[in-house]
């Protein structure tokens, strides 16, 4: 059944109050699917009805799939009673992302009818700093006794099962409580009734502390393959487990912030179609401002060599060509340099490595556009007309140029400037967005956030210093200017 031909049913099971085929949906429909159909529906009583005829066995996992604004009308219309009954049926972690998106009376309102263990869990994750593996993990796990034996875990598991994030991976402790090993699901199933845990755990212990970065966990998983992990305090003792559902999360989550970052935006928390017009500007401008800011070097160096520009008015027409290479060229080494920091690719002594990998390329990358650069420019002049007005004028140093050497000449003097431009600039940029990136690490900055704007701005200042000293200092005196 396609995507769009669910969403109808659904809309149409909750608009018409059909019980019978809400609840058949509700048993054969993916979450995501259904709470993307109730989305369409802004009429909060036929939402709340869906709470009240499906159980809360099904309606939990639906809920925590809504959009934030989606959970606080339907929070806001629940009674005490339906709150606490969709509330017991919920993990913490998703109760915790639920909250950091809701208004302070409404997080309030939900940790008043919290029942106490449920609050204590709850509370106990929302102390955690945001973006740290305490602040994504679950508390609700199965750990059990290394003398318990197969028999009796599996029992343990069926009893309480149900309550707990994940039972494909149970997590093992001594008699002092400190965290041993752990057990799959599979194991425990082809295992001797009678053998006691300690001798079918897995005793190579892949865990994290509760204030590590979520990112560096979410590496952890993809690099042993890893179902759930637990997580630890300083003490050594498991207080949480992540789940790798919480690790796809991450994922898109730093993803999300990484690619905003990027283009100089600030992290989008919503939908781009529900977010509002003025929140978008709020979250545009301020790049914007700071990065017009930065360009008065740029500003700066055009202003220095105002001189040469006005007698040499053709140099003007090839500044955005240079500009635009080293903006092009630095952005992509900064995009593979920002990603393999992020996929942890690095260890302590690659820099050396990278840059020399770096240098190599660029060197082949600049002769290459150079080359392409000299004959493309010399046809762009006299094929196509570029700087025509410059050479027929009946003053300036062009025309002068023109008719004392030659137009041809005088063409090749240009190109040979803008192409040997593009050589330095494409080395310069290439080596600031191979560097930048190792820098942010080194203060502890988010590569993405830094790397954008400044190699844009460094690269920008280098090529058009280089662009005006070469024509000062090597090719206008070829000219005899």
């Amino acid at each position: 059944m396609s995507e769009l031909k669910v969403k109808d049913l659904v809309i149409e099971a909750i608009q018409g109050k059909k019980t019978n085929l809400l609840k058949e949906l509700f048993e054969t429909v993916p979450n995501i699917d259904i709470a993307e159909a109730m989305e369409e529906i802004d009429d909060v009583t036929k939402l709340i009805y869906v709470f009240r005829v499906i159980s809360s066995e099904y309606t939990a996992y639906v809920f925590s799939e809504l959009s934030p604004e989606t959970q606080e009308k339907i929070i806001n219309a629940f009674s005490d009673k339906d709150l606490i009954k969709l509330l017991e049926n919920s993990f913490a972690d998703d109760i915790v992302d639920t909250l950091e998106d809701m208004p302070a009376n409404v997080v309030s309102r939900i940790l008043k009818v919290a029942p106490s263990d449920l609050r204590k869990d709850v509370n106990q994750l929302l102390n955690y700093k945001e973006g740290t593996a305490g602040s994504v993990m679950t508390t609700e796990f199965i750990m059990m006794n290394d003398a318990t034996t197969v028999k009796e875990a599996i029992e343990q598991i069926r009893q309480k099962g149900k309550d707990a994030e994940t039972i494909y991976t149970i997590f093992v402790r001594d008699k002092m409580r400190n965290f041993v090993g752990t057990v799959s699901l599979d194991d425990l199933i082809f295992a001797k009734d009678d053998e006691i845990l300690e001798n079918v755990m897995d005793r190579d212990l892949v865990y994290c502390n509760v204030n590590d970065d979520q990112e560096d966990v979410a590496n952890k998983f993809k690099r042993y393959d890893l179902n759930a992990m637990a997580v630890t305090n300083k003490e050594g003792k498991i207080i949480g487990i992540i789940t790798v559902d919480d690790v796809v999360d991450i994922i898109v989550e730093e993803a999300n912030e990484d690619i905003a970052h990027l283009g100089q935006v600030s992290n989008m928390d919503t939908p781009y179609l529900k977010t509002p017009v003025w929140q978008l500007f709020i979250k545009c401008i301020p790049w914007i401002i700071v990065l017009m800011v930065l360009q008065v070097f740029s500003t700066l160096i055009m202003s220095g060599f105002e001189k040469a520009l006005s007698s040499f008015i053709i140099l003007t027409f090839f500044t955005a060509v240079i500009c635009d290479a080293g903006g092009n060229s630095g952005g992509q080494t900064t995009t593979l340099i920002v990603r393999s920091i992020a996929l942890n690719e690095f260890e302590k002594g690659d820099l050396k490595r990278v840059i020399w990998k770096e240098f190599r390329v660029a060197l082949l990358l600049g002769s290459a556009v150079c080359a392409f650069g000299f004959g493309w420019l010399l046809l762009e002049m006299s094929v196509f007309g570029i700087g025509a007005s410059a050479f027929n004028s009946d003053s300036g140093m062009v025309a002068v140029s023109a008719a004392k050497y030659g137009k041809f000449p005088v063409m090749c003097v240009v190109a040979g400037l803008v192409s040997t431009t593009l050589f330095v600039t494409i080395l310069v940029s290439r080596m600031v967005g191979c560097l930048l990136p190792f820098f942010a690490k080194l203060i502890k900055k988010d590569p993405a956030v830094l790397c954008g704007p400044m190699t844009t701005t460094i690269v920008d200042v280098v090529s058009l210093l280089t662009y005006f000293l070469l024509w000062s200092f090597v090719f206008s005196p070829i000219l005899g200017l």
